[in-house]
């Protein structure tokens, strides 16, 4: 068997691989500098850039990188008799930053980020741990990263009403979770 390349299997050529490695490196660099460094035209890497962000090959997150804000994130793994119940109930959920189906002894992976531990613990509780179709959930709490690790924000989170039985906008759950916050990480702490 002949093993493929990420170039073949992206369908991207030498100029492409090394402009995306640029960005990967430095987001912020402008198109002039990859031009000098592929020995192409701005316009011809202004092309190739649009063609690669419209491959899915590069995309822009906007989130709070976990290295630098005082956010709790839990990976919660979830074994479901019917995964598709529960994606259903979680893809609106503000906790719930990503959600992966996966292959294994869990078939769901969920990404939870809260200001507290309690909060999410709660809402693993009352979202997964409740449910007739969960069968087993095992939650781990990230502790760091090793890289920047961009999550995005809900900003909805803060719609929800404090004294009212949902955690968030559009819940479809009776679960009231205490107020959402995000607190940054004081500059000291950072140097």
């Amino acid at each position: 068997m002949i093993k493929k390349t990420f170039k073949e299997i992206l369908g991207i050529d030498d100029d492409d691989y090394k402009i995306i490695e640029m960005i990967e490196k430095k987001p912020d660099i402008t198109h002039s500098e990859i031009a000098r460094e592929i020995e192409k035209s701005q316009p011809a890497v202004g092309a190739r850039i649009i063609k690669l962000e419209r491959k899915g090959l590069l995309t822009k997150q906007v989130g709070f990188n976990i290295k630098k804000v005082d956010i709790k994130v839990a990976i919660v793994f979830v074994s479901t008799k019917d995964v598709e119940s529960i994606v259903n109930k979680i893809e609106n959920c503000p906790f719930v930053n990503h959600a992966f189906k996966i292959s294994g002894e869990f078939n769901l992976l969920c990404f939870v980020a809260a200001s507290d531990l309690q909060t999410i613990e709660k809402l693993v509780d009352q979202c997964f741990r409740k449910d007739p179709n969960v069968i087993n959930v095992k939650t781990n709490i990230l502790i760091d990263s090793v890289h920047d690790f961009v999550v995005p924000i809900d900003f909805q989170i803060e719609r929800f009403d404090y004294f009212s039985n949902i955690c968030g906008p559009d819940c479809s759950l009776n679960v009231n979770l205490p107020k959402y916050k995000f607190t940054k990480v004081e500059e000291e702490e950072e140097n």
